[in-house]
């Protein structure tokens, strides 16, 4: 497939691209408050929204302990709460039933009965959170520091109401957004506190790390959660995985005349199927015949290409000498190969952050080489995605790459101001001549982290 000009185009191939709308938080935090009302019967304590995140480098590293360049967006998920003194979660959606939210219709579980399994569908985002919150309270997560502030009292439970201006399926963190918001939500009823510091935040991530992976089934690693709960505006997270700790970096490309766009393709999306726990597991396979806890311990702290290339050597030598290894062969090389070369980016990357006068061109080269490793390496990438990519080059982006897990979702591209229209209009096309659906475009922005707004 390609972007050609075609003789057989019509003028519908050519419609005028659709923009999703910069959201208004505010109102829609007033509109849902209404909304929880209406349902309730009683006005909520307050809305919390919680952001998704766009991730420059690091995609298929976080769990592997690899630095990610995430910030979060403007788009947010909104949760609107009042306190319950039963132990009884109850939860609905403003939003449409589509592929992610299998059910809107309104959930309800007693927060003492939710376990691996037992809550289906997008209650489980929510539900999980005030799992994961006791777990974390009682230093029961990945990262065994008990924090007590997180812990729900047995007869603790709450009346929500979710919406979102966070596009589902984009690749865009929407699931992360609303453990986040959730999140924020239950604290502050549970503690009277509006404004946690950084290390309740980490922590609160944490809990939502743990509903995702335990109680929705998707293996991920915490970049997602880290840049809604964690990042400020005009900045991008230098987040180191081995740890959790992060670097603030100044970001801001319209100093040099460039902006952030993201082109959701609107491919399925989905990372609940076992394609990112493939991933994973082939990572981690990888970092056991290296003998290693994980594969970030693998390169050095400033680490180069032939660090990286060093890396690739050794583990062919030690499968040659008979080292024991529980995944395909083949495809475990390439995903070692996908997380030396990623993490090495996001240094590099950093690297430029860090200037005061960053070489955007050589940002842009980079962002197309993270693509082509998600594409060739980890293997993540759809058509719809490739072609993105491939176009927003050819009209005139600096870089693109896949952003977030694959398997469909959105494209983050730089692109100098005055290309924008024109680059979304070349896409809207080429998707178009394709036969694809309709894509829809975004500006991105980095934005503040999640808070009360109501």
């Amino acid at each position: 497939m390609s972007c050609e000009l075609s003789e057989t185009a019509t003028p519908e191939d050519f419609a005028r691209p659709r923009w999703v709308a910069q959201p208004d938080v505010r109102e829609r935090a007033r509109r849902l408050s209404q909304k929880f009302e209406e349902a309730y019967g009683r006005a909520p304590v307050g809305v919390w929204a919680a952001p998704g995140r766009a991730n420059l480098m690091g995609e298929y590293v976080d769990f592997s302990g690899g630095m990610c360049l995430p910030f979060a967006h403007q788009y947010v998920t909104l949760t609107a709460a009042a306190p319950r003194e039963d132990g009884v979660l109850n939860a609905q959606s403003m939003q449409d039933a589509d592929e992610s939210v299998a059910d809107d219709r309104p959930q309800s579980t007693r927060i003492s009965a939710v376990a691996p399994g037992a809550v289906p569908g997008w209650f489980g985002y929510v539900a999980g959170v005030a799992w994961g919150m006791n777990r974390v309270a009682h230093g029961e997560s990945a990262h065994p520091v008990a924090v007590s502030e997180l812990e729900l009292a047995a007869d603790f439970g709450a009346d929500l109401m979710v919406d979102s201006t966070v596009p589902i399926g984009a690749g865009l963190a929407s699931s992360a957004a609303l453990e986040c918001s959730v999140a924020l939500a239950l604290f502050s009823l549970n503690t009277g506190r509006d404004h946690p510091d950084d290390p309740q935040r980490r922590a609160l991530a944490r809990a939502c790390i743990a509903a995702e992976n335990h109680i929705v089934g998707a293996n991920t690693g915490g970049l997602d959660q880290t840049a809604s709960l964690r990042s400020h505006a005009g900045e991008i997270l230098a987040l180191d995985c081995r740890d959790f700790d992060v670097a603030r970096l100044p970001a801001d490309p319209a100093l040099a005349g460039l902006t952030w766009l993201a082109v959701d393709t609107r491919a399925p999306h989905k990372l609940a199927d076992g394609q990112y726990s493939s991933r994973r597991a082939e990572c981690e396979a990888a970092a056991a015949v290296l003998g290693l806890p994980t594969l970030r311990d693998a390169l050095p702290e400033h680490p180069t290409p032939d660090d990286a290339a060093a890396v690739l050597a050794r583990f062919d030598r030690l499968l040659e000498s008979g080292a024991d290894l529980t995944e395909d062969r083949e495809k475990t090389r390439l995903r070692l190969r996908h997380s030396m070369t990623e993490m090495l980016r996001s240094v590099q990357i950093a690297h430029e952050m860090r200037s005061d006068a960053p070489n955007w061109s050589r940002v842009g080269r980079l962002l197309v080489e993270g693509h082509e490793s998600m594409r060739d390496d980890c293997q993540v990438t759809v058509p719809e995605l490739d072609i993105a990519v491939d176009e927003c080059l050819r009209a005139g982006a600096l870089g693109a790459k896949v952003v977030g897990g694959g398997f469909g979702g959105s494209v983050i591209a730089l692109v100098p101001l005055e290309s924008v229209a024109g680059l979304a209009a070349a896409v809207q096309s080429c998707f178009a001549r394709n036969g694809f659906r309709e894509p829809l475009f975004l500006t991105l922005q980095p934005s503040e982290a999640g808070r009360r707004v109501l």
